[in-house]
Parts: C-alpha cells; structure tokens; sequence
C-alpha cells in the first residue's frame, strides 16, 4: 500500500491525464466530424471500410478477427456500413455458404477521410514520435480502446504507404 503523500500525487496525474486525454481527443474531432457529416458513420466504422480495401472481399468472421471485435459486433458494423452505401455483400464465387464483404465504389470515395488524417496536424505530431514511443503510445491506446469484455488483441492491419 501506498504512502499518504502517494494520494495527491496520484490525483495530480489523474488530472493531467485526463486534460491530456481531452486534447488530444480534440485532435481527432474533427475528422470524426467529417466522417459523419458526409457518411453517417462514426470514424472508426470507416476504419472498417479501410481495413476491408486493404485486406480485399472477406467473411464478416475475417473482417472481425482483422478489427480485434466479435463476430456479432462485426455483423452489426457491416449493417451500418451497407446501410449507408460504403460496403455491398456479395457471395463467394468459391464456396456458396460463405458471403463477403466488400467497399462500395462510395466506401473508397469516403476513404479520402483517411487522406485527410494522413496529412493533419495530429500525423505530424504522432510522426514526431521516436518508434518505441510510438509503440508504447499504441498498446496503450489498444488497451484503452478495446470494447468492454472483448480482448484487446492489436488490430492485423498491413503498413501501406502515407
């Protein structure tokens, strides 16, 4: 157990955290702003869409695993994503019983988003990082971010060019 001098230390961090959190969270406002003015989707439904062109026409199951998210969670995601034009399902040429996902001709137009985030302010900040910085920066957010009861296994997403 901790000393008592250890409890306003403690808050003193809380507080810098959360002011922190806060910021940085305004840096990325406005690109998630855009997504649902333009989309009706949140940012990180778009990243879904993202994932889906690099990785090309998947099973909901693959597209899930690829996002770190149930199954189910995943199935919910894909209906938004229909539902607004950015990912059609289609039936695998291979095997009937399997359905797969894929961006919309719309879904690579709304990717511009990423083009906009790519170039920002905040990309220029996070590439300012060293890459151990970077690599801390991003399990942690891993952590922070991963949905209540789901792991928090790091997204498998290829590097693609900036």
């Amino acid at each position: 157990m901790g000393s008592i001098a250890a409890v306003p230390e403690r808050a003193a961090t809380m507080r810098r955290l959360a002011a922190a959190f806060f910021r940085a969270a305004a840096l990325a406002e406005p690109f998630a702003r855009e997504a649902a003015a333009r989309h009706g989707i949140s940012l990180a439904d778009l990243h879904a869409v993202r994932v889906l062109e690099l990785i090309g026409a998947a099973p909901v199951s693959r597209l899930a695993a690829e996002l770190g998210l149930h199954r189910s969670t995943a199935t919910n995601l894909v209906d938004r994503l229909e539902h607004a034009g950015l990912v059609e399902r289609e039936p695998s040429r291979d095997d009937r019983r399997v359905t797969l996902v894929r961006p919309t001709p719309a879904g690579i137009e709304a990717l511009e988003t990423f083009a906009t985030v790519r170039t920002s302010d905040l990309a220029r900040r996070l590439e300012a990082l060293d890459d151990e910085e970077r690599a801390t920066f991003t399990t942690l957010l891993e952590r922070i971010a991963a949905p209540a009861g789901e792991p928090d296994a790091p997204t498998a997403i290829p590097e693609t060019p900036a």
